[in-house]
């Protein structure tokens, strides 16, 4: 799934509007676009428009938007003919139609925030070049959710205190697909990834625990499963610090 963040600011009465998309391959889009509102809350609601048209434009599905704003989150949860004057009734519908969900995050979060307070020019990848496909040639290979608290127990535990959101969701997908499987019981399932533990519910990752012990024949199947997903993506990279 793809990643984007959507955030706006007000300033000087024009609106800074903003948003990243991060895609399987980590290809990056980024966007600023400067619009006469002074309201806030109308620069939000627009700022998520302007990434919906984009994403509908390009029929870019299954992803995830990252928002700073509770207002706006809750006017997409509401049911009736209008979500918001620059929401239209069809929002809801464009979401489902691209198998986009939408979740809130902390200001500091948002690394669209910076996008928007930040006069420069801020580079993307060429569109024709981006591999949506990217993880599809990886047989099993897990496209999770992440939760927020998990998020900050994967910042805590792995030692990645300044971590992006989606860093967090690409790596620990990675980390699942190389661990052991070592519960599945009643929708939640648990992976092993040395001493640390993954806990999934459905398709989100919901908590990060870590044990005092590892199995040794552990270390043997993780290091396989590692180069064997090196060698499917033939990537030449150093996966060193990715694991």
């Amino acid at each position: 799934m793809f990643i984007g963040y959507s955030d706006a600011s007000v300033k000087n009465m024009k609106a800074y509007l903003a948003f990243v998309i991060v895609f399987e391959d980590q290809s990056i889009i980024r966007r600023r676009i400067v619009v006469n509102e002074s309201d806030n809350n109308i620069a939000e609601a627009l700022a998520i428009k302007e990434l919906l048209s984009f994403l509908r434009y390009y029929n870019m599905k299954n992803g995830l938007i990252l928002l700073d704003s509770n207002g706006v989150k809750n006017q997409l949860k509401k049911k009736g003919r209008q979500i918001h004057k620059y929401l239209s009734k069809d929002t809801k519908k464009t979401l489902r139609n691209l198998q986009i969900r939408t979740q809130v995050i902390p200001r500091k979060l948002n690394v669209a925030h910076k996008i928007c307070y930040k006069d420069q020019f801020f580079e993307s990848s060429p569109l024709l070049g981006i591999d949506r496909t990217y993880y599809k040639r990886v047989e099993g290979y897990p496209d999770l959710f992440l939760q927020l608290s998990a998020f900050e127990e994967y910042r805590r535990l792995f030692n990645k205190t300044f971590a992006t959101f989606h860093e967090a969701q690409m790596k620990l997908n990675k980390k699942i697909w190389v661990a052991d499987l070592v519960e599945d019981l009643d929708g939640f399932t648990v992976f092993q990834l040395h001493n640390k533990r993954i806990k999934v519910h459905g398709d989100t990752i919901v908590k990060i625990t870590k044990v005092n012990y590892v199995q040794v024949g552990s270390h043997w199947r993780v290091a396989r499963k590692k180069r064997r997903l090196v060698k499917i993506l033939k990537i030449k990279n150093d996966f060193q610090g990715i694991f």
